[in-house]
């Protein structure tokens, strides 16, 4: 072996031992890493701990956009409901319109069986008074009858009048023609004393307001005409 190789191989030597200490040494701090952070006694995470944690961090970051995206549908969603509510003249005044009909038809339904309770014991105070005959009639029954006779009529026009301001009207139906549009057929008679499809009587009166049917009316028919709306029986 010449001089030349000995030194170069020596040089070799130095070099890799020089490298062999510089292995040793502390790596300096990466630029812009706090002291404390650096001279923490907790051992750095491997390279597989590391790439797990970014992974789960990732994911938990993923799942919070979306969650985050929902919210911000629904809300806008919501938002937009409640401007339309709150801005749109229309929508407020129909449900406004809407609530007021729906109390008043309420009112109305009240008002109709209040009627119908004066009504029947007009009637009947009417009947017994009718009946009524002699010394007793004079004597007995009759002021009372007479009694319920006025009250219950006076009552029954200060309903009908506080239907007519609800715009509600009953339905003329004794002595008129069958109509299946505002009445129904409850009795249907044979009898040569009326036309065919002729209303004979009205058992309960029936109603409109605006147009409207608010109650069928419940009549007796004269038998001859095919009737809509027939619903008990045929004498």
């Amino acid at each position: 072996m010449s001089a030349l190789d000995l030194h170069r191989r020596r040089q070799l030597l130095e070099a890799v031992a020089v490298w062999l200490d510089q292995l040793g040494e502390a790596e300096p701090a990466p630029s812009g890493v706090a002291q404390e952070v650096m001279a923490s006694p907790a051992p750095a995470p491997d390279l597989f701990s590391l790439l797990g944690q970014l992974t789960a961090l990732t994911r938990e970051t993923q799942l919070q956009g979306r969650t985050t995206n929902r919210l911000h549908t629904d809300l806008s969603a919501a938002l937009d409901k409640l401007t339309e509510n709150l801005t749109s003249p229309e929508v407020v005044a129909r449900k406004l319109a809407e609530a007021r009909r729906e109390a008043r038809l309420e009112v109305i339904a009240e008002l109709l069986e209040v009627r119908d309770r004066f009504t029947r014991g007009l009637s009947e105070a009417q009947r017994r008074l009718a009946a009524l005959r002699g010394i007793r009639a004079r004597f007995g029954q009759r002021p009372v009858l007479e009694a319920l006779v006025a009250g219950n009529t006076l009552a029954c026009e200060r309903l009908d009048d506080l239907l007519r301001r609800f715009d509600v009207r009953e339905i003329p139906c004794l002595g008129k023609p069958f109509d299946p549009t505002l009445m129904q057929a409850v009795e249907v008679v044979h009898t040569a004393t009326a036309s065919p499809g002729t209303v004979l009587e009205v058992f309960r009166a029936g109603y409109t307001s605006d147009g409207r049917v608010l109650r069928f009316a419940e009549v007796k028919v004269v038998a001859g005409t095919p009737l809509i709306g027939l619903s008990n029986r045929v004498r």
